[in-house]
């Protein structure tokens, strides 16, 4: 039955070992491929971060809160390019397509105060002519060879599915450029409202925690300092490629390798909540706005003082018939 009890655990622990690697995923397994090479003190700690002590009447108390938040809009760019021979065909080409971008998207129910055209440039085009000289040397001389129109389209619209849409009647219109998307929160100061309320009803908790003990924080001088930020999923997008390479054998050295283009794969990458004492809607499916607040309280307590022993000295007086006051000793 031992035997048989060690074998199963053995098994346990094989199978376990490709369900951890799944789980880490493509990202993962190549950052760890790279931090092969980084001593173990700079790689990730085995411990939490260690507490820190002020002076001896200073207690600092520093908390960290996040937000997660879904945007209540979008806005997507989309860069359209013409070439044309001319001023005018080229204007005409490029608004012919935007013309039939816009009539899809009205389909799409996108109003048309929720599109805005941006006219970023019109330029012309030059190429290179040649001119032949007797007795001289070649000679190259820049000439007209047409023009070139870029429009920016802004299109705001508040449901994230929708996005896939908007892209299909682009691409009809030969508009593939899509630039960026913004996210927008239409009212941040509640997020910042409800981030400080809860940090504040954290650090109430805190203080009665230390009451228990004897720590009468409520009666110590205190100062805060507060920070808040936000990040928005445009600036948490990373990249990798995911690959393996395959060593040459000690015959195949000499021979020629020719490599194939990898694919590089971009995603989202949310901030990680190790860091933070507090977190308002932990869960996200979607790319979201995050909003960070941080406080710092420092309490000041009343130096300590040792308790000092009252020594009480006994005296003795007599108050004589005539009313005179004489001291006595008294062994």
């Amino acid at each position: 039955m031992k035997h048989s009890a060690l074998l199963f655990c053995a098994f346990l622990l094989g199978a376990a070992m490709p369900l951890n690697a799944q789980v880490m995923g493509n990202y993962g397994e190549q950052n760890q491929m790279q931090y092969q090479n980084i001593q173990p003190s700079a790689q990730f700690r085995a411990v939490p971060k260690s507490a820190r002590l002020q002076a001896d009447n200073i207690l600092e108390v520093s908390i960290n809160a996040l937000s997660n938040q879904r945007a209540d809009s979008y806005t997507a760019i989309f860069s359209v390019l013409q070439l044309g021979k001319t001023a005018d065909e080229t204007n005409k080409l490029l608004n012919s397509r935007l013309d039939g971008f816009l009539a899809s998207l009205k389909n799409l129910d996108i109003p048309r105060e929720a599109i805005y055209v941006d006219m970023v440039n019109f330029l012309p085009r030059y190429e290179y002519d040649v001119e032949k000289k007797l007795f001289s040397k070649k000679s190259y001389t820049e000439i007209p060879k047409g023009f070139e129109l870029q429009k920016n389209v802004h299109i705001r619209y508040d449901n994230p599915g929708l996005l896939d849409d908007i892209v299909t009647a682009a691409a009809q219109q030969e508009i593939y450029d899509i630039v960026k998307v913004d996210y927008f929160i239409k009212d941040p100061n509640k997020v910042y409202r409800e981030l400080r309320a809860a940090t504040f009803a954290y650090l109430n908790d805190i203080e009665a925690k230390y009451n228990e003990i004897g720590l009468q924080l409520d009666s110590a001088y205190l100062i805060t300092a507060e920070n808040a930020w936000v990040a928005y999923p445009i600036n948490r997008y990373e990249s990798y490629q995911a690959f393996s390479t395959q060593r040459l054998d000690e015959n195949s050295k000499s021979a020629v390798v020719t490599t194939a283009d990898k694919p590089v794969s971009r995603f989202y990458n949310a901030i990680p909540a190790n860091d933070y004492d507090i977190v308002l809607n932990p869960e996200i499916l979607e790319p979201a706005v995050q909003f960070s607040y941080n406080l710092i309280a420092r309490y000041t307590l009343k130096p300590y003082k040792p308790e000092e022993k009252t020594v009480v000295k006994k005296e003795f007086i007599w108050l004589t018939p005539d009313g005179q006051v004489r001291p006595l000793k008294v062994e």
